[in-house]
């Protein structure tokens, strides 16, 4: 059956699209580029779909409401804000979006300001949101539980260094003295990509067993950069990672 033009002109574009995002494609080094055929074929899609009917794909986001007395779910600040995404293998920019990191959940706006649609995240390879970048890990030697999160490359060189950022819904069995029946808090879990390993880096001890062949060196530079690990944890192993790297080059 043949389709006629009007039709055939947008499944052209997003086949060239496709081809042209998985050519050369790496889990950690995805980025759009600016002056390519791919520039060129997304901004014709875009010129031609609108309202942009394959980012608006996914079901309807149920907020939180006011069941939450502490705390909220979200990657930075509780609003809504202008980020981009990479879903279904096309680039969408200036999206106003939220991140639900107790859902593992990206939020698009829907076009009319009406209502919020979670996005099928199986489809979602990467987005940006307040200068961060979050990438799905395609790593078939990376372990499957890996492959379903969303990581912000920190360290990018032999050697990455990724973060997860994670929270979690509680709920008080006994209500405290401030009234507190559901809460949310958080944490952020390090992992080094190493050779075709992947190694959690929560710990200093962790973090030694991993490079340990300058084990000793490490310590020392840790000594001397007067940094916490408790406080200043993401800054010291961005600066080991580095520091390891260049060594090893």
């Amino acid at each position: 059956m043949r389709l006629p033009c009007a039709r055939l002109w947008p499944f052209l574009i997003i086949s060239a699209l496709t081809a042209a995002r998985s050519e050369g494609q790496s889990s950690l080094n995805d980025s759009p580029v600016s002056d390519s055929a791919y520039a060129i074929a997304l901004r014709q899609y875009h010129s031609y779909v609108a309202p942009e009917v394959g980012l608006y794909r996914g079901i309807q986001y149920i907020d939180y409401d006011y069941t939450v007395q502490k705390g909220q779910p979200f990657f930075g600040p509780d609003s809504i804000r202008y980020g981009s995404v990479w879903y279904g293998g096309v680039a969408y920019d200036h999206v106003r979006m939220l991140y639900d990191l107790v859902k593992d959940q990206l939020v698009v706006l829907d076009p009319y300001n009406i209502y919020k649609i979670a996005l099928y995240m199986d489809i979602v390879d990467s987005f940006a949101l307040d200068g961060h970048t979050l990438v799905r890990i395609r790593d078939s030697l990376a372990p499957s539980w890996l492959r379903t999160a969303y990581f912000e490359p920190i360290y990018r060189g032999r050697l990455a260094l990724l973060k997860r950022e994670r929270k979690f819904l509680h709920e008080n069995i006994v209500i405290s003295s401030d009234n507190v029946r559901l809460f949310i808090d958080g944490n952020s879990d390090y992992y080094v990509k190493k050779g075709d390993g992947y190694h959690a880096v929560n710990t200093r001890e962790a973090l030694y067993d991993l490079l340990k062949d300058r084990r000793s060196d490490i310590k020392r530079l840790i000594r001397r950069s007067k940094l916490k690990w408790h406080k200043d944890k993401e800054q010291l192993l961005q600066l080991v990672v580095a520091w390891y790297d260049g060594q090893n080059h």
